[in-house]
């Protein structure tokens, strides 16, 4: 399951949309680039992408989205100014608020075991 949906969304992603439409993407985004960025600077904090499984709107992802960027996508950050980096970013930047479900919430905790990441592979 892990390899179709991560294969899905790089196929959508590769053709650079300037916003996602679908929330499992978009939930999908986030996730994946927080732990890349968590990834490539500091391992053993991997643990703070399951704060997006608490969040119960796309604006609290956003939230927790921004203080991964901020803690962890500065100086040591070797994508930090990326062009795919700098893209992924604006997908979860721009993405309107809406409330989250528990299905949403699962979808995280799925997303969350994925190991190849979008960041290197755009």
């Amino acid at each position: 399951m892990e390899n179709r949906i991560y294969n899905k969304i790089k196929t959508e992603l590769k053709a650079r949309p300037k916003q996602l439409t679908c929330l499992d993407q978009w939930l999908f985004t986030v996730v994946n680039t927080a732990k890349s960025i968590i990834d490539n600077t500091s391992k053993n904090n991997m643990d703070l992408v399951m704060k997006f499984a608490d969040c119960n709107s796309t604006s609290q992802i956003q939230q927790e989205f921004d203080i991964i960027q901020g803690k962890f996508g500065r100086e040591g950050f070797s994508q930090r100014y990326s062009p795919n980096y700098i893209y992924l970013c604006s997908l979860v930047a721009n993405y309107p608020d809406q409330k989250l479900s528990n299905r949403d919430r699962e979808l995280v905790r799925q997303y969350c075991a994925v190991e190849t990441y979008l960041l290197y592979e755009l």
